[in-house]
């Protein structure tokens, strides 16, 4: 009966172990999506902010290469989007 006992010991103490692993990696589960919703809610205010400034700069002569590259990027973006929803309501 004692080995039963000894046996039965190691069982829940393994089983305690297991359970603290569980729940320390279901913390940290948690830790990391609540971060990425963070991000994800930032890279939102960003594109915000960057569409804000886009539409006051849009037609603006005073602007680096960078920015007027980057300006043209988007419009030929939206009209490449627009010839592809041309497409779908065509169909």
């Amino acid at each position: 009966m004692a080995l039963f006992d000894d046996f039965t010991k190691k069982a829940a103490k393994v089983t305690e172990g297991a359970i603290d692993k569980t729940q320390e990696l279901a913390g940290t589960a948690r830790l990391k999506l609540k971060i990425k919703n963070l991000e994800t809610d930032r890279d939102d205010v960003y594109c915000k902010l960057g569409q804000y400034y886009y539409e006051l700069i849009k037609n603006s002569d005073d602007l680096d290469d960078d920015v007027t590259e980057n300006c043209q990027k988007i419009v030929d973006l939206t009209n490449q989007i627009e010839e592809l929803k041309q497409q779908l309501d065509e169909e």
